[in-house]
């Protein structure tokens, strides 16, 4: 017993080296996963792939109504990972870093797997 007692605390150890002061960027990546794991805002970002879209657009293509819509893009957009721009009366939003679109992908391809 004193043998795992002993792999234990040197994986600890190791642990701690790896990450240590992480602690703040696990929160930062825990909060930004989470907010990309709603199904409707997952929707939202299938929609942009591929461009800028109009909210007028993304209510058709994502089929969330636009009330609805519009709360899940203002916090896409206030955790950074939408931008958007307005030309006379619409909206637009786009995906904020093709980063995003990466991590997107990746995601879905697991999914398809």
């Amino acid at each position: 017993m004193g043998n795992k007692v002993g792999k234990n605390e040197v994986l600890k150890d190791e642990l701690e080296q790896l990450f240590c002061d992480q602690e703040e960027n696990f929160e930062i990546a825990a909060q930004s996963l989470k907010v990309l794991s709603h199904p409707a805002r997952l929707r939202i970002l299938c929609a942009l792939r591929s461009g800028e879209q109009t909210v007028q657009n993304l209510e058709y293509f994502t089929g969330i109504r636009q009330t609805t819509l519009s709360q899940h893009l203002s916090l896409l957009k206030s955790r950074g990972v939408l931008v958007s721009r307005r030309e006379a009366t619409y909206s637009f939003y786009r995906i904020s870093n093709k980063k995003i679109i990466e991590l997107f992908d990746l995601i879905k391809w697991e999914w398809l797997l």
